[in-house]
């Protein structure tokens, strides 16, 4: 009997355009949303180089989920996760293997649906005061809003102390230079030297460094006793606290207040979902504020939660690194080699999204439309290294949606259209709204 014949082995299509030396690195970094949209025409795993080493994007959902969920030990996080120490140490949102497994096993607990319940209430009392906070006719900075808002939320809910007075204004300005400088060391064309070479680069980046882990100082001594921290603290020492924290607070508050502003960018875009927004609020809220028990009622508020995390993921694009030689999906990749996948090229994939570019919230109303494959939708990513606080964020975000729709409209200004960054989250660029009572209340 003849022996069954192994499966062909595949080599990747190379995606075109790469330059010498530099490979596709300058697409990547002058465009780099429209260059990984782009790579679904030319298969399910692409080859590209960063520089002159190969790299690979998985576009099918499929292959994604058996990059996250398979099985244990064949993939590592990815070198941009070591380059990320200098922000994270060691903390849950960078760490790997069996450290990983110990720092997240500490780490859920704090966010378990026991507690949920808890945080969803100090939430709705920080976004009614945020929202009591503006007034008809103001100019507010978009981004330091929603940034704000979410670093307190999670100061407060997961740590049981506000942060410091003007503290969440210098993680916003500092954190931006942090990212740029993690960003060209782990990536850019002189990262080996942006260390040893003295100048403005260096010292800005390393005042910002400081000023973000001044902040996570200040909240650890603050109250340090509090549950949350007496959790984390135990068995660890104080190294480790801090970038446990450190995790949690930059972790979990830059990709909300990412996820925040593009929600309401869109809903200005697409008033009449607006309008239907508000009215479905007015309908379960009434005159009161918005409550934790609202939120079940409040169902298109979460679909465009999920349209808003479609559309412009926070996190847009994930590395991992085969930890051995493997096979995936008929392709071998050897160890050390880097896979890639974007949340933000899945969700605009036809084959799974009709009008995908369209901001549709309907399209995740159950009775007009099939859900898409279960990877092709991944806003807080999947398996060992998923997203923890996905609930809280959810929760956040609808709760903030219909607070602030309920009294506001927020515009930008005229002849202003808001512009991607993709950097370490999938944000919009400086943007100023202006705040507005809804016509009939003036």
């Amino acid at each position: 009997m003849k022996a069954p014949t192994a499966p062909a082995v595949r080599r990747p299509p190379r995606a075109p355009g790469g330059l010498p030396v530099l490979g596709h690195a300058v697409r990547l970094a002058r465009s780099p949303l429209e260059f990984l949209d782009a790579q679904r025409s030319h298969g399910d795993v692409v080859e590209f180089r960063i520089g002159r080493r190969p790299a690979y994007l998985l576009n099918h959902p499929d292959l994604v989920l058996a990059l996250l969920t398979g099985p244990g030990g064949r993939f590592d996080r990815g070198e941009i996760f070591t380059k990320a120490h200098p922000l994270f140490g060691t903390g849950v949102a960078v760490a790997d293997g069996t450290h990983h497994r110990d720092r997240r096993r500490a780490v859920q607990p704090l966010l378990s649906a026991a507690r949920l319940p808890g945080y969803i209430d100090t939430m709705a009392r920080l976004v009614a005061a945020r929202a009591d906070s503006w007034r008809h006719g103001q100019d507010i900075d978009l981004n330091a809003e929603t940034a704000g808002l979410a670093l307190d939320a999670v100061a407060r809910t997961l740590f049981g102390h506000p942060l410091p007075d003007g503290f969440a204004d210098t993680v916003h300005r500092a954190l931006p230079t942090v990212v740029t400088g993690l960003g060209l060391r782990a990536y850019g064309p002189a990262a080996a030297l942006l260390d040893r070479w003295p100048g403005g680069e260096r010292r800005r980046y390393r005042s910002a460094l400081a000023s973000v882990h001044g902040v996570v100082d200040s909240l650890v001594e603050a109250n340090p006793h509090t549950p949350a921290l007496t959790r984390l603290s135990a068995g660890t020492g104080q190294r480790q606290l801090h970038d446990d924290v450190t995790s949690l607070l930059i972790g979990g508050s830059h990709t909300s207040g990412a996820a925040a502003a593009w929600l309401f960018i869109l809903l200005s875009r697409h008033p009449e979902i607006r309008r239907r927004v508000r009215g479905e609020v007015t309908g379960v809220v009434g005159d009161r504020p918005v409550e934790p028990g609202d939120l079940p009622a409040l169902v298109l508020t979460g679909h465009v939660v999920r349209e808003t995390l479609r559309l412009y993921p926070p996190i847009w694009l994930f590395p991992r690194c085969a930890a051995d030689d493997v096979e995936l999906g008929g392709h071998r990749f050897t160890r050390g080699a880097q896979i890639f996948y974007s949340p933000y090229a899945l969700h605009r994939d036809p084959r799974w999204y009709r009008s995908p570019g369209t901001f549709d919230p309907d399209r995740w109303d159950p009775d007009r439309h099939p859900a898409p494959p279960r990877g092709a939708y991944l806003p807080f990513a999947a398996g060992v290294h998923g997203c923890p606080g996905g609930d809280f964020a959810l929760a956040e975000l609808t709760l903030l949606a219909a607070a602030v729709t309920r009294r506001w409209h927020l515009d930008p200004l005229p002849g202003v259209r808001a512009r991607p960054l993709a950097a370490a989250t999938l944000g919009p660029a400086p943007l100023t709204m202006t705040v507005t009572t809804r016509p009939n209340e003036r």
